[in-house]
């Protein structure tokens, strides 16, 4: 079964994912400042830049820069820019399939990112980031999600230490479900890319997930368990670290 995405799970899992993608993004957004003038000399001013050759002239921004420094005498916020970028629409689908190993041919998947490349990220800048934007990478990664746990050739090799073939009664007590989560980081995150504290509060957000998604189930069945793990699944690999630089 494939994920409705007018259900309350879809939306209990976007919730989730914008939590999750708010740790990892603050977190992710490092500011670096640049200093104060240096050298005054007449009209020319010479900024100090952590990125190599000095900014001569005053007016020019270093690569990557927001324009914030074309007048004389900016502010310290004006001389700010934040190191961050996010995949484009390209990018965001060949990094799914290559996390989840489905082929970026599958004419399911590939049909469906027809269908949606006009909804996703168009280029790398952050600030052209749009709710719009989430809810079609979400719809993407839920596509990608079904294809794996839909193909018992796929999702028996997925995970290292999490038993898919348990039911929920076996295999989801609080043990099983942070082996679960901890299978997904490894393969789509990667560990120790953040701060562990970042990386605690997202696995207990996705684990207060799978409790919701777990509401009314059949605790004794496997299938169940595909399906809650289609949900994380979809919740990680629509989150910030798969798709942002």
């Amino acid at each position: 079964m494939k994920i409705n995405f007018q259900s309350k799970a879809f939306w209990k899992i976007v919730s989730t994912l914008m939590l999750v993608t708010m740790f990892f993004t603050f977190n992710q957004c490092v500011v670096q400042q640049y200093s104060a003038p240096v050298q005054t000399n007449q009209e020319q001013v010479v900024f100090e830049d952590p990125h190599g050759d000095p900014i001569i002239n005053s007016g020019t921004p270093p690569g990557g820069g927001s324009g914030e420094f074309q007048e004389q005498g900016a502010t310290e916020v004006a001389r700010m820019v934040t190191d961050v970028g996010l995949k484009d629409f390209e990018e965001v689908y060949m990094s799914m399939a290559v996390v989840t190993g489905i082929d970026p041919g599958n004419n399911n998947v590939r049909n469906l990112f027809n269908e949606l490349n006009t909804q996703l990220p168009t280029d790398n800048s952050v600030k052209n980031f749009m709710t719009s934007h989430q809810i079609a990478i979400v719809k993407l990664a839920g596509e990608f999600c079904h294809r794996v746990f839909n193909s018992s050739a796929i999702y028996n090799n997925f995970f290292n230490n999490f038993n898919i073939n348990q039911s929920p009664n076996q295999g989801l007590d609080t043990n099983g479900k942070v082996t679960m989560i901890n299978d997904f980081i490894a393969r789509f995150w990667g560990f120790n890319t953040q701060p562990q504290g970042v990386e605690d509060e997202a696995v207990a957000e996705m684990s207060a997930m799978i409790d919701d998604l777990l509401v009314g189930e059949n605790m004794g069945s496997t299938a169940t368990t595909r399906k809650i793990a289609k949900g994380v699944c979809t919740a990680m690999l629509a989150s910030a670290p798969v798709i942002m630089f």
